[in-house]
C-alpha cells in the first residue's frame, strides 16, 4: 500500500511540474511570435510638399528650424499592429530633382504618449516627401500608415530657383575682359610708327630739314663771294682805264 501512495504521488508531482513548464513555454513563445513587418505609407499621402499638407506643428520639435519642415506620421489602430512604430524610413526629392533618404533614427524620433502611434522626421524646408515605409511589430495584412499633419517652413533662399549671388555660372562666350586683354581697336598706330608718305614716281617735293638749310647757306656765301669779286674786277678795270 505504502508503495503505490508513492508511486502516486510521484506521478502527481510531474504532472504538476510538466503543466508548469508547459504554461512557462507559452508566455515565453508569446513575445517571440511577434514580427517586425515593414509596411508602406498611404499612397494618397504623396508625393507632397511639407507647406501643401495640412498644416500642424504638435509633436514636432519646439526647436525646429525656420528654414526646417517638421513631418509627422501616424500608425492607426486600423493596421492592427502591436505597439508603437519601430522606425519609419522616407524619400524626398530637392529642389534639383535629387533624392534623399531619412529616418527616425537619424532625422526625427518616436512620439510616445500621444493617442495614436506617431512618429516625425525633419527636413529641410520645401522637399517632396516622394514615399515612405515603416516598421512595425505584427501587423495585418494590407496595413498601412499615414501622413497625419506637417510644420512648414521657409526654403533657406526664399523658395525660388534661382542661386545665391557669387554662385552664378558665366554664360560661355560672354566673360568679362581681363584688365589689358581687351582687343585693340580699328586705329592702332603706335606713336613713332606714323604710316611713311613717300611721294609717288615723278613727283618734286622740297627736302625740308637740314640738308636744306646747307643749301641756302653754301648759296648765300656763293653770292656774296661772287658779287665781292665782281666789284674787285670792276675797280681793277677801272683803274686801268684810267
Amino acid at each position: 500500500m505504502t508503495f503505490k501512495q508513492q508511486t502516486s504521488r510521484a506521478f502527481g508531482t510531474l504532472g504538476v511540474a510538466g503543466a508548469a513548464g508547459l504554461l512557462g513555454a507559452l508566455a515565453f513563445a508569446a513575445p517571440a511570435s511577434a514580427e517586425v513587418v515593414n509596411i508602406p505609407i498611404n499612397q494618397g499621402n504623396v508625393p507632397t510638399t511639407a507647406a501643401a499638407f495640412e498644416q500642424s506643428c504638435d509633436q514636432v520639435p519646439d526647436d525646429i528650424a525656420a528654414d526646417q519642415d517638421g513631418w509627422v506620421f501616424v500608425l492607426p489602430a486600423s493596421a492592427g499592429a502591436e505597439g508603437n512604430f519601430e522606425a519609419v524610413y522616407a524619400t524626398y526629392e530637392d529642389a534639383s530633382g535629387a533624392l534623399h533618404e531619412f529616418n527616425t533614427d537619424d532625422n526625427g524620433g518616436i512620439v510616445d504618449g500621444q493617442g495614436d502611434n506617431k512618429a516625425y522626421i525633419i527636413t529641410p524646408a520645401g522637399w517632396t516627401l516622394v514615399d515612405a515605409t515603416a516598421d512595425v511589430n505584427d501587423p495585418d495584412d494590407g496595413a498601412k500608415f499615414n501622413l497625419t499633419h506637417a510644420c512648414a517652413g521657409t526654403p533657406a533662399n526664399g523658395g525660388d530657383d534661382e542661386p545665391t549671388p557669387g554662385d552664378e555660372e558665366p554664360t560661355p562666350g560672354a566673360e568679362s575682359p581681363t584688365p589689358g586683354d581687351e582687343s585693340p581697336t580699328a586705329d592702332t598706330t603706335v606713336p613713332g610708327d606714323e604710316v611713311s608718305t613717300t611721294p609717288a614716281a615723278g613727283s618734286t617735293l622740297p627736302t625740308t630739314g637740314t640738308p636744306l638749310t646747307v643749301a641756302l647757306v653754301s648759296a648765300a656765301a656763293l653770292a656774296a663771294a661772287g658779287a665781292a669779286l665782281f666789284f674787285v674786277m670792276r675797280r681793277r678795270r677801272a683803274a686801268e682805264n684810267w
